[in-house]
């Protein structure tokens, strides 16, 4: 196994990190620092050494969380807002769910503050490498209420796709679920992990996007789980999500 996969594989770092501490000599493999990309070590036989620290790699660890609305899709504790220095401090994170965040959990497919529904916990770093820059063919679904009431062409708009940050964005499917006459709920799947992209079909069709919900994340659905709750991962999820993902098992 290259050394930054290994880095990765234990939840250090993401792949991209692993290889910046290596290229920063913070890391050794029996007592040898090592600088060069890409060398080959045994994730048993091997000593490798972080800044000094034991590095161990053990089975990663899958967890979905239903993320409630009102809360800051990250572990971390905000940085103050120079403007409203009280604004982010105040405001709840995932850390209030997530009593063992010692176990280097990383957040993937986050949601936005006023967004709710599942995420994924993991310490898969090799994973959340992936999903963080697109996610391969993971899809996710949500159901959006938009504003106003959509018509059949509007809503085959939104079939079609749209672009967001140079980025297509095509859906796998979009369906009306209901209308309060004033506000329309939408069911979409779509391989797209980013909230403001979806934001951004509410402009393509000229309905602003008032509220998401994703109750799908992969094959993994919300149903069970309270908000705030969390379930770990079967091994079939586990290795369906790898695959769709793109990530070897």
């Amino acid at each position: 196994m290259r050394l930054q996969k290994l880095l990765a594989a234990a939840g250090i770092a993401s792949r991209r990190s692993a290889e910046e501490l290596i290229a920063a000599g913070a890391v050794k493999v029996n007592g040898k620092v090592i600088t060069t990309l890409g060398v080959q070590v045994h994730e048993r036989h091997d000593r490798v050494e972080v800044n000094g620290r034991r590095v161990h790699v053990e089975d990663p660890l899958y967890r979905l969380l239903l993320k409630p609305r009102g809360c800051l899709g990250t572990l971390n504790r905000p940085k103050p807002n120079k403007a409203e220095p009280h604004e982010d401090v105040a405001r709840p994170t995932l850390a209030r769910y997530v009593t063992d965040r010692e176990l280097g959990w990383q957040v993937v497919a986050p949601l936005d503050f006023l967004s709710e529904g599942v995420i994924l916990l993991t310490t898969d770093g090799a994973l959340a490498e992936r999903m963080s820059r697109g996610g391969g063919h993971v899809p996710m679904t949500y159901h959006l209420k938009f504003q106003g009431v959509m018509g059949e062409s509007e809503l085959a708009r939104l079939q079609r796709g749209w672009s967001f940050n140079g980025r297509p964005v095509r859906p796998i499917k979009v369906e009306p679920l209901a209308t309060t006459g004033k506000n329309i709920w939408v069911e979409m799947v779509v391989p797209e992990s980013r909230p403001r992209a979806l934001k951004a079909a509410g402009e393509a069709v000229r309905h602003q996007l008032l509220k998401i919900s994703r109750v799908r994340l992969g094959e993994m659905s919300f149903e069970g789980l309270k908000m705030g709750g969390w379930r770990d991962l079967s091994k079939g999820e586990i290795r369906a999500l790898r695959s769709a993902a793109g990530v070897g098992t």
